[in-house]
């Protein structure tokens, strides 16, 4: 049976752009999945709007055969440590919640995080850091609740970071008999974000190339960066899934872009 992963719907923005990317997909390709991932950024203001993006999906593939893995927008007007509250709104409105978490369909796990980043991919982390404070949206739309709902600050995503990858690759050195494909938001590979500015590029991607050839994965599925990207590292093939915002797509280019995650388990 078939598998999807799609990041970077930012679906409240095609909706809003008078767009369905879902519309331009034959049914009978939706209606086959078995899974459909969502690694990341399925809308801005997750409180209100998660639940009408889901039942949107909803017409297209069953929700309990979707799984939801947050990305960076997924907490504007948000707070970044309550995963619990949307864990609740996907599981209420029939969806999986994936964050850290493995999915097993057929002989394939998923092993599922945001990732997020360590800042260090040219060695200066401080300066990775301030860049990404002065100049990125994640640390004026999203809230801490635990420290009085201030600003988020990139030490604390840094660290989640970290989290998630020890979590990554405690899963990865497990013996596993199948396949292992691991769905992030965030990048793994430098070359990912080679078309950002180069003072924001460690905000969108860490180095992870020697995790990657270490640990024998075979897929690895990212978004963040909306850039087209594919490349084989060790048994891997590591690629980018993003659909991206309407104005980034052309007419007729939806499918292409939505089918581009597809995995046969």
């Amino acid at each position: 049976m078939p598998a999807l992963v799609i990041a970077d719907l930012h679906l409240d923005l095609w909706l809003k752009a008078g767009r369905d990317p879902f519309q331009a997909c034959p049914p009978e390709t939706l209606r086959s999945l078995d899974a459909l991932f969502i690694a990341g950024d399925l809308c801005n203001k997750p409180k209100a709007r998660w639940s009408k993006m889901l039942e949107h999906i909803s017409r297209y593939v069953p929700l309990e055969r979707v799984y939801v893995t947050p990305g960076n927008h997924d907490y504007y007007g948000h707070t970044f440590d309550k995963d619990d509250s949307l864990e609740r709104i996907a599981k209420e409105a029939g969806a999986h919640f994936v964050q850290t978490r493995q999915v097993h369909i057929e002989d394939t796990r998923f092993l599922c995080c945001t990732l997020w980043t360590d800042f260090q991919l040219f060695g200066d982390v401080s300066g990775g850091m301030q860049d990404a404070q002065e100049k990125l949206n994640d640390y004026r739309s999203i809230r801490v609740a635990a420290a009085g709902y201030r600003r988020l600050q990139p030490i604390e995503t840094r660290r989640k970071h970290l989290e998630h990858r020890q979590w990554l690759e405690n899963k990865l050195t497990d013996h596993f008999p199948g396949r292992t494909v691991v769905v992030t938001h965030h990048a793994p590979l430098p070359t990912a974000a080679e078309a950002i500015h180069q003072s924001l590029q460690p905000a969108y991607c860490s180095d992870l190339t020697s995790t990657i050839e270490r640990s024998g994965v075979d897929e690895w599925l990212f978004g963040h960066t909306h850039i087209p990207v594919e490349v084989e590292i060790g048994a891997a093939r590591v690629r980018n899934v993003s659909l991206g915002y309407p104005d980034q797509v052309a007419e007729g280019q939806e499918v292409h872009r939505l089918l581009s995650g597809w995995i046969d388990t």
